[in-house]
């Protein structure tokens, strides 16, 4: 606050200045010059020197004070919207591009910024120099000043006017960017698939769609713009003359002097001058408005998935038995997507889930995790509701991998640490060894501080796979959810991999998601899935599918696991 308090002060003072040219003229003209007073003359100099480089002076520290308060504000903003956004839930983010999720972080921000640091000044500066040259005309000659004062409502009509359209345009001008961002967004990430597709063309067809869309909502902006400042210089034209005639026609009848008239048409000029960029103001501040509203928007965004308000912490040591009863969700727009009636999972225990694409087996996976909140029925991890659990320690008890893993722009280390920061070599070590990386990392240049790229795009799909298993490892964690996480390595590598896991986490709940039969037969359970339910519940060995439930053929087409094995090998 002390900030904007100081800029103000100095905004302020820097108009004031403003004023000493236009009076110092009527002194000099009136008096210095007719009495030829060459001290005063030299005093009269000074203070027109004063008046332009101290006007300059304050205003400039004025706007560097500004300029700090909003990046402050800038910088408090962007953390507070970005808590805000990892705070929300899956939800959100399925239903929502990245480019539109980044957006209020960049440009918005951006613009309030701006606002803060280029614009506010500005329009302090001229609110406060109209209102103190109008008060300074008035002292010189009231007739003059009251002949002027008719024009200014010109100016105000023509705002009013326009204000609807211009704020219409400003906000068309954020949507197009919008789209335009979470377009080149997509695109971006997308550049080597649409080449394999063939659809280069059809992308920058849309490409120039929207930045067509783009430009001509910008030239509405700007022809807005222009038919506001066209309207508003009329009071500057009617003002001079007004002035010119009037005035001249005082300084002959003897009520006014030459410098009067000098100081005043200089005190007009003052007070019109600052018309002919208010448009572009107003124009940029309908922008940053719009913004703004972008901003409280985003800034108004709730999680859907939140900590009751009696949560309890859960530490590592809580029974890792999962139990549903029943229970029933369904997405925002796939409703009825799944129905548990009963379903327990012992602590410890290795379960494999099968079913046909769209079963819903990841969408069980999610609840456990709690991605998702169920829309009836409870789900409990020894023996307390999960909602009743705080979600920080939920996510460290319960691990969930999806088919493709979130890798970052860093080295193989920081990968692995990412979860435990406080990692120790050995355990390091022990990880990438239960993955099959060792010697992966062994042959490489920089070995666990090579960077892996942007996504892990350096590494294949299989060393990514087993890298984010490896921090999973390193996370210990009490339930760990591998959805198709190992689909990526062939069957005998999938399967060392998920003996080391066994061994590493023993104590650990494990639940594997896989399409490939080859997968989970070597486990003692099989939950199959088929159209949101729990179908089959048993040793695989044992478990047989009805032809009514069409399965994936990458899983099965046949009625037993040992036939699908037989099926395969042939």
């Amino acid at each position: 606050m002390h900030w904007h308090l100081a800029s103000f002060l100095c905004i302020t003072a820097g108009s004031l200045l403003a004023l000493l040219t236009p009076l110092v003229l009527k002194w000099l003209i009136d008096q210095i010059i007719p009495q030829r007073k060459m001290g005063l003359l030299l005093l009269a100099v000074g203070l027109i020197f004063l008046g332009y480089q101290g006007r300059m002076a304050l205003t400039s520290m004025g706007s560097y004070l500004m300029l700090t308060a909003s990046q402050k504000l800038a910088l408090s903003l962007r953390m507070d919207l970005l808590r805000r956004l990892d705070a929300l839930s899956a939800e959100y983010y399925d239903d929502t591009p990245v480019g539109s999720v980044m957006y209020p972080l960049k440009e918005p921000i951006e613009e309030v910024s701006y606002f803060g640091s280029d614009l506010l000044p500005a329009i302090l500066r001229m609110f406060l120099t109209a209102i103190f040259t109008l008060a300074t005309m008035f002292v010189l000659s009231r007739v003059l000043t009251l002949a002027v004062l008719p024009l200014v409502p010109i100016f105000l009509i023509a705002r009013q006017h326009f204000r609807q359209r211009l704020a219409a345009n400003a906000d068309t001008v954020q949507n197009s960017r919008r789209a335009w961002s979470t377009f080149l967004e997509e695109h971006l990430s997308s550049v080597i698939p649409i080449q394999l597709l063939g659809q280069e063309k059809g992308q920058e067809r849309r490409a120039f769609r929207l930045l067509a869309r783009e430009i001509r909502s910008q030239q509405k902006l700007f022809t807005s713009g222009v038919w506001f400042t066209v309207c508003g210089s009329m009071a500057v034209v009617l003002a001079m003359c007004a002035v010119i005639g009037y005035g001249g026609e005082m300084v002959l009848s003897g009520t006014l002097s030459v410098g009067g008239l000098v100081a005043f048409y200089g005190l007009v000029t003052q007070l019109f001058d600052p018309l002919s960029s208010v448009a572009d103001l107003y124009a940029r501040a309908q922008k940053t408005f719009a913004s703004v509203r972008q901003l409280k928007s985003s800034l108004e965004l709730h999680p859907s998935v939140t900590n009751a308000a009696d949560a309890i912490c859960l530490s590592q040591e809580h029974p890792s038995q999962i139990d549903f009863a029943e229970v029933g969700f369904g997405y925002r727009r796939q409703k009825n997507m799944l129905h548990i009636r009963s379903l327990r999972i012992l602590a410890g225990e290795q379960v494999a889930i099968a079913g046909e694409n769209g079963a819903g087996k990841s969408t069980l996976a999610k609840l456990i995790a709690r991605l998702y909140d169920p829309d009836s029925g409870s789900i409990r991890i020894g023996n307390v509701d999960i909602r009743n659990i705080q979600l920080k320690d939920l996510h460290r008890y319960i691990c969930f991998l999806p088919p493709a893993p979130v890798l970052f722009d860093g080295t193989l280390l920081s990968n692995l640490r990412f979860v435990r920061p406080a990692a120790t070599d050995g355990e390091v070590e022990e990880a990438i060894r239960s993955v099959g990386l060792s010697q992966f990392v062994a042959a490489l240049p920089d070995g666990l501080r090579q960077r892996v790229g942007p996504g892990g795009c350096q590494l294949s799909g299989g060393q990514r796979q087993r890298l984010a298993i490896a921090r999973a490892i390193l996370q210990q964690p009490r339930i760990l959810i591998l959805d198709e996480a190992t689909s990526c390595l062939d069957p005998s590598s999938e399967w060392a991999v998920l003996e080391k896991i066994r061994r590493g986490l023993a104590e650990s709940t494990l639940i594997v998601i896989s399409h490939r039969p080859s997968t989970f037969s070597k486990f003692d359970r099989l939950l199959v899935l088929s159209r949101g339910e729990i179908v089959e519940d048993g040793n695989p060995q044992s478990v047989t599918f009805a032809a009514s439930r069409p399965l994936s053929r990458s899983f099965c087409t046949t009625s037993t696991i040992d036939e699908n094995l037989r099926e395969t090998s042939l």
